[in-house]
């Protein structure tokens, strides 16, 4: 503690002593000054006052240089202590897993529209003013009809007279066709007897038969077709 105080009061002196100096410096440049201002005698301007002014470093920089570093300074000296380096903090570098690949859009192929079922509209309906078709014929009628039109032709059957002479006998298939009243319309030899004699009188016989009895009432056509055999007989 003594020391520090003497250090100080050491210190305040030279700092005193340094403040004298300059002030001395100070006043005798300003009084260099004035007199530069006033002419003397004898002074022609030929001649000028140099004043070389060195920085005064001051007794307090010597006396610190002087001084070697003793215990005391060293106490007032800051205590720095080497610090630790800190470790680097390590830097972990995260890696991003790659971005998902986009799966392919799967495009279903459009389902097929369902076939649509014409629209039928219905019939209007439209009452029968007509009376149905009687029914056919049965044919046990029609037989009993075929026989009358072949006896109808035996009866008028006749035999030529020369034809019986020189006895000319045969059969001779007479072909014919009548219409609803049992008129002829046609008449043929469909095959000969081997005598025309006898053949003539098969086409006259057919044509002094008619009218032959008219077909059924439902009975179908307009004309009827027929095929009887004539056969010519001496007895």
């Amino acid at each position: 503690m003594i020391a520090a105080l003497r250090f100080d009061h050491d210190d305040l002196r030279l700092w005193m002593a340094s403040a004298a100096v300059v002030l001395a410096v100070h006043a005798a440049g300003t009084a260099m000054l004035l007199r530069w201002h006033e002419p003397l005698e004898g002074d022609d301007g030929s001649a000028a006052i140099v004043v070389d002014l060195a920085p005064y470093l001051g007794p307090a920089s010597e006396s610190k240089q002087n001084l070697a570093p003793g215990p005391e300074q060293q106490q007032f000296a800051p205590t720095t202590e080497p610090q630790p380096e800190k470790p680097e903090a390590k830097v972990e570098e995260k890696i991003e897993p790659p971005p998902p690949v986009p799966e392919p859009e799967v495009v279903l192929p459009p389902e097929p529209k369902p076939l649509e079922k014409p629209q039928v509209e219905p019939r209007p309906f439209v009452p029968q003013t007509t009376a149905p078709p009687p029914p056919r014929p049965s044919a046990a009628r029609v037989a009993s009809w075929h026989r009358q039109i072949v006896l109808q032709i035996e009866r008028h059957k006749g035999y030529p007279a020369a034809a019986q002479a020189k006895h000319q006998t045969g059969v001779a298939q007479l072909a014919f066709a009548i219409n609803r009243q049992g008129r002829v319309v046609a008449s043929r030899v469909a095959r000969s007897s081997g005598y025309a004699a006898l053949d003539q009188e098969t086409i006259a016989t057919v044509q002094r038969a008619q009218p032959f009895p008219p077909p059924p009432p439902n009975m179908a056509g307009e004309t009827f077709d027929f095929t009887v055999p004539i056969r010519f007989n001496i007895r």
